[in-house]
């Protein structure tokens, strides 16, 4: 089989792929006030410490803005009611740095100590991912090696438990896993947030997009099927691309400029779109999944490649 076959065979259909159901899933899709809207069930936030609304700046529709200082959105307590005992969060992030101090995503917690979190997913050590979680009396601690993550890229993020193992998944990639048992149960005393600790303590500083939580502990094709979801700041249906002669032929609009994301989030190729604007060259790819994430003067669009 040769190279370009192979590419053509492994262009996913993203209509084909089916989504988990969260329990609660907040888009930050708003304009203005202080409430971020949750779809499920109604447990909508409240903006804290001047976080602040960005239309149109999301990974897919808009997203929040946190400065770092002590902006949050307070979730209230988040409990999962289904008794499963599994567990996942997911969330896209944009830092605008990354530095030596912890930084919190996400997080359901009594207090600041270790044992104060029923979970949180927190950024340690500059670019490492930390993802705590209470099962009983304990709570277990799970870390990756650093990875690529940099300032100004959007990146996906999930922690998952299915009642026996923990996993960090980046962008799709199975970063770190370990075992552990036990049920979450129910903590209404403990506050859920965004972007901070509850206390507006270790302050995430970028953007935040489509925030969900998960009473099942979601394996990696289901993490894949929803950063492989058709994302774009467009309100107008688009065309999709087509593989061949192994080139993407991308639909025809004046993209400005675009990257070539590999699975941790990495650039691994700048585009130019002056002399090919409608084009990208495949050949010779490493196989593996990819993100075309292209910009238009109105908005961008986000396609996912899987090469083998």
């Amino acid at each position: 089989m040769t190279a370009r076959l192979s590419l053509a065979s492994w262009l996913l259909p993203l209509a084909a792929l089916a989504q988990p159901a969260p329990k609660y899933h907040w888009p930050l899709d708003a304009n203005s006030g202080p409430v971020a809207q949750e779809l499920i069930i109604g447990q909508n936030g409240t903006l804290q410490g001047g976080a602040m609304w960005a239309p149109g700046q999301g990974h897919h529709g808009g997203a929040c803005r946190f400065d770092g200082v002590d902006d949050r959105i307070l979730l209230g307590p988040c409990d999962l009611t289904t008794g499963t005992g599994e567990f996942s969060l997911s969330l896209w992030i944009r830092p605008d740095f990354v530095t030596g101090m912890d930084r919190t995503l996400m997080a359901k917690t009594v207090g600041p100590s270790a044992q104060d979190h029923i979970w949180s997913m927190t950024f340690v050590g500059a670019n490492a991912l930390r993802f705590r979680l209470r099962t009983g009396p304990s709570t277990t601690e799970l870390t990756t090696a650093p990875s690529s993550v940099l300032g100004g890229a959007w990146y996906h993020i999930v922690g998952s438990y299915d009642g026996s193992t923990m996993r960090i998944y980046l962008n799709g990639a199975l970063m770190a896993e370990t075992a552990t048992s036990g049920s979450i149960g129910y903590h209404p005393q403990a506050p859920a947030s965004i972007a901070a600790l509850s206390t507006g303590a270790s302050p995430f500083s970028g953007w935040v997009d489509d925030v969900r939580l998960y009473d099942q502990g979601l394996d990696q094709q289901e993490v894949v099927n929803i950063l492989l979801e058709q994302l774009t700041t467009a309100i107008k249906p688009r065309s999709e691309p087509v593989l061949s002669n192994g080139q993407l032929q991308l639909p025809s609009e004046p993209w400005t400029q675009g990257r070539l994301l590999d699975s941790m989030g990495r650039t691994v190729r700048t585009l130019s779109m002056v002399d090919h604007p409608n084009a990208i060259d495949l050949q010779g790819m490493t196989p593996g999944l990819y993100l075309v994430c292209l910009q238009a003067s109105a908005h961008h669009a986000t396609w996912p490649i899987l090469v083998r």
